[in-house]
């Protein structure tokens, strides 16, 4: 009797699932149902279940999928009530209705619970992990997630979601565990090593970018102190030629008017000099606060500090959060951090260029401008 409703079940899920349910269920479709019915079997034989709970397992398992032809958002619920009224037709009893409703509730996600039946038809649910064809089975899981939700996944994209799904989902019972684990982990090994292969290259995942980029960094900023230190040798000079120098020249070309001239260029030279030095190591303007906007867009750095200071620490741990937990959005976070730095140590060599060339000339100038007073 046991077996007749079993088959008679399956016979009659078969007919819903060709009928009513749409071709774009890649994933949730008979093969998948007839793949946990005959994982639950090998299951149910493995932990010796009584006739009741064997044919509750089985039923829960070949119906567990159904509610799909009507609502995927809660196509459990559906699926027990259409178990539910099939098995009233079959005079099959409360008790065991019941039992089969209970079970393929617990192939909720978010189920908990401790209940043997539901934890053998989880594992069924999940014996896909272990199969051969599971890239294959995968992949129509994409497809129908694409086309339910309209928005595209990457190769990449996915895999990286498959990785991190069977790394957290284990079988609960040591049936499953003897059954399908030793497979799960070998597919896992097999996934991440496309994975590896189909991978970008990033600066999160390359030896080579990272050590570039510590390198970069590290010159940047060595680049950068020593034109703070070439902009102060600058400012002291100068300083000292306007403060010291300029003073005596000025006293003396009261009697030496052919000291007027060179004394003024110098005078120009030196203030002149002075301005390029500080326009070199004059601090950037900041604004000090990124929107969440700008960060959505990956348009700005929050590693550097000019753009969180006025920030409060609630806003600036949701940018890092959405930054350092997308690896595109960190790496455009690294790349612009490394290009505005270099942007703005170019301004601060053009400027202590043109600080040097100045002081040069003006120097030079300064002399050959005496001299020819002289000869006058």
């Amino acid at each position: 009797m046991d077996s007749q409703i079993i088959q008679e079940s399956y016979e009659y899920v078969t007919g819903l699932l060709k009928n009513k349910l749409d071709d774009k269920f890649q994933y949730h479709n008979l093969a998948h149902t007839e793949l946990v019915w005959n994982s639950s079997k090998a299951l149910a034989e493995a932990a010796q279940l009584n006739e009741d709970d064997n044919l509750a397992l089985q039923v829960a398992a070949i119906f567990h999928d159904t509610g799909f032809i009507e609502n995927p958002a809660h196509h459990e619920q559906i699926s027990a009530s259409i178990a539910e009224k099939f098995l009233q037709t079959k005079n099959v009893s409360v008790d065991c209705i019941q039992k089969v409703k209970d079970t393929i509730l617990a192939t909720k996600m978010d189920w908990t619970g401790e209940d043997r039946l539901s934890l053998l038809i989880r594992d069924a649910d999940m014996s896909g992990l272990a199969q051969d064809n599971y890239l294959e089975i995968a992949e129509g899981l994409r497809k129908e997630r694409i086309w339910q939700t309209g928005e595209e996944i990457s190769i990449s994209d996915w895999m990286d979601e498959n990785i991190q799904f069977m790394e957290l989902q284990d079988y609960h019972t040591k049936e499953g565990q003897k059954k399908f684990g030793k497979s799960k982990k070998k597919n896992l090994k097999k996934l991440k090593a496309l994975a590896a292969q189909n991978k970008p290259l990033t600066i999160g995942n390359s030896k080579s970018a990272q050590t570039q980029l510590k390198t970069a960094l590290r010159n940047h900023i060595d680049l950068s102190s020593i034109a703070d230190n070439k902009a102060n040798i600058m400012l002291s000079v100068n300083a000292i030629v306007i403060t010291v120098g300029l003073p005596l020249l000025v006293d003396r070309a009261y009697d030496n008017p052919e000291l007027m001239v060179p004394t003024f260029i110098l005078a120009v030279t030196s203030v002149a000099s002075m301005i390029f030095a500080t326009l070199s190591t004059r601090p950037a303007k900041m604004s000090g606060y990124t929107s969440q906007e700008t960060i959505d867009g990956k348009k700005s750095n929050l590693f550097f500090f000019g753009n969180f200071y006025r920030m409060n620490f609630e806003e600036y741990d949701e940018g890092m959060t959405k930054v350092v937990g997308d690896n595109s959005n960190l790496d455009k976070a690294i790349t612009r951090d490394l290009f505005f730095l270099g942007k703005s140590l170019g301004i601060k060599f053009d400027r202590l260029r043109y600080c040097y060339n100045i002081f040069m000339f003006g120097v030079v100038t300064a002399v050959l401008s005496y001299l020819v007073m002289l000869l006058i």
